[in-house]
């Protein structure tokens, strides 16, 4: 992160939400013109592509993280961040922690904003959630904000996932 960028804090409402079973009907399609990758790339090509993705809904975790720590999450083998390409252009990223055996953690999920609104992110959370399940875990977990994206919560919702806990928590934002 650039040193001159003040950080400030604002209280939000957050929702965690948990997923205790393998979804039965769940439509994995996903359009023809994209493609799923896994992300290979560098800090500062994470950090391009969370903000992105990100950036217009307040993703800062990620930039305000030193280069050490976030090196030792993006590189770490039970770390699996999929990209999802329309073409040869970045549509948005999934990134999943499965260093706990028992869950898995959905860390950052998102489309480039010229992407939302398609269809598109239904389509790729559906894949995550299969992708998911095959590694049979006890819970498949993740959390949302009111600074999120309007729609995260009603997808994750529909998608089968159920609000566990809410707390309200300070959130960094960048000034």
């Amino acid at each position: 992160m650039s040193p001159n960028k003040e950080i400030a804090y604002k209280s939000v409402k957050r929702w965690f939400l948990e997923m205790t079973s393998k979804p039965v009907d769940l439509n994995t399609f996903l359009p023809d013109y994209t493609e799923i990758r896994l992300f290979e790339g560098n800090c500062d090509d994470y950090r391009a592509l969370n903000i992105l993705v990100g950036g217009d809904l307040g993703w800062v975790d990620r930039q305000l993280m030193s280069d050490e720590d976030l090196a030792n999450i993006i590189g770490h083998s039970e770390v699996k961040i999929y990209v999802i390409y329309s073409g040869e252009e970045q549509a948005g990223f999934a990134e999943l922690d499965y260093r706990n055996p028992d869950e898995v953690h959905l860390e950052y999920f998102g489309l480039v904003p010229k992407y939302r609104g398609k269809g598109l992110g239904s389509a790729f959370l559906n894949w995550v959630i299969v992708e998911v399940w095959k590694s049979k875990p006890g819970k498949f977990l993740l959390n949302t904000c009111e600074i999120d994206h309007p729609n995260a919560l009603p997808i994750y919702l529909k998608a089968g996932f159920k609000i566990a806990a809410v707390r309200i928590e300070k959130q960094a934002i960048i000034l």
